[in-house]
């Protein structure tokens, strides 16, 4: 799976606790999470035989979190995460100064199941297959 990171978020959930941070970018101690509401986009892009692709835009307030983040951690490898289940373990290679992921996966029903998880009311597990 390929990841370009534009922006991003980590947090597990417990039953007993509120709802996990829709997307989290994670790096060590630091993290930068998002609700739902905080999420401006989400568009797929169908790449033909390679697979398919989400590029997930979040609201502007989060580009100065990004670059700070992205900045303090360059070269290192993160977790970003959806709904608190890990997607990908990205090594950045440079920072980043709009919050904006992109995720791309020869898996269309990943993707899928990727795409359901942004886009519904609440976060609920990553169905398998």
């Amino acid at each position: 799976m390929r990841l370009a990171l534009a922006c991003a978020l980590v947090l597990s959930a417990s039953p007993l606790r509120a709802e996990p941070p829709r997307i989290s970018l994670v790096f060590g101690a630091d993290r930068l999470t998002a609700q739902a509401e905080d999420i401006r986009s989400v568009r797929r892009v169908d790449e033909g035989a390679q697979g398919a692709a989400l590029v997930i835009r979040l609201v502007a307030g989060y580009d100065r979190q990004m670059s700070a983040l992205t900045l303090a951690h360059v070269g290192e490898t993160g977790q970003l995460l959806i709904c608190g289940q890990i997607v990908v373990e990205p090594v950045l290679d440079r920072a980043i100064h709009e919050a904006v992921f992109v995720i791309s996966d020869t898996d269309r029903a990943r993707i899928d199941r990727l795409q359901a998880l942004l886009d519904g009311p609440v976060c609920a597990p990553i169905p398998q297959g």
